[in-house]
């Protein structure tokens, strides 16, 4: 024997609460020969008369009168469950999960998280600062930030910066020891603080104009996988 469905026994249900066919389907949004096959498909189902039927009346037998006690609770659990979805509908709630990049987390989204938790008290953020490129969907997070040149084809993505700069710094007692570099290549001469990723990858040294790019080839005594410590104003190396 097949498990009834769903629309059968809740047509049942809705003949003997509303005594009548006719009432049923209105309620339904079905048509009263519809509800009539439904009822008739679950007895041949179950094997049993569940509804007596007469040109006046509607009643259950002693077997439909009794399973009718049992769904009513089943069924007002999932009418119930289905209803609290609107809490999620009415007002943004639950955890958030985010993966970000150490510069978005100090500039993009420090700035903002407490307001941002103001405004939606029933979120709670989750976000982890991890310089890998974190696959989000794999590893079940609900957003990331990705510098756009970084950003996969098939992910849905919305730009919520300007272009960031990124420039070399140095320490006042650096540059009057060592001097100031006036082009890219003479970085090659100085010490640099470089920037590992987790994945063993140096951040590169790039620099552009409209016509041309240029990537220099750095070294120095000093290598950080933290970008807030190679700004640090106590180190005194060319940083970027």
């Amino acid at each position: 024997m097949s498990a009834p469905g769903f629309s059968e026994t809740n047509a049942f249900v809705a003949v003997l609460e509303r005594k009548s066919f006719t009432r049923a389907a209105t309620q339904l949004g079905l048509s009263p020969a519809r509800v009539s096959e439904l009822i008739r498909s679950l007895e041949e189902r179950l094997g049993v008369r569940l509804v007596e039927r007469t040109t006046r009346s509607v009643a259950p037998t002693a077997a439909g009168e009794r399973l009718l006690a049992r769904l009513r609770p089943v069924l007002d659990e999932y009418h119930a469950a289905l209803d609290s979805l609107n809490d999620f509908r009415a007002k943004p709630a639950g955890t958030l999960r985010l993966t970000v990049p150490p510069p978005a987390a100090e500039f993009l989204l420090a700035p903002v998280v407490t307001q941002f938790l103001k405004t939606y008290p029933e979120i709670k953020l989750d976000i982890s600062v991890e310089d890998a490129l974190t696959d989000i969907v794999a590893e079940r997070y609900d957003a990331g930030i990705r510098p756009g040149e970084r950003v996969a084809r098939d992910m849905i993505a919305l730009r919520i910066g300007n272009p960031m700069q990124v420039v070399v710094v140095a320490s006042p007692t650096y540059l009057a020891e060592r001097g100031t570099p006036k082009t890219p290549q003479d970085l090659e001469r100085h010490n640099c603080i470089r920037i590992r990723f987790s994945s063993g990858v140096f951040l590169p040294w790039r620099f552009g104009s409209k016509r041309r790019s240029l990537e220099v080839q750095v070294d120095g005594s000093l290598v950080v996988n933290d970008s807030a410590l190679a700004k640090h104003p106590n180190l005194r190396s060319l940083t970027r």
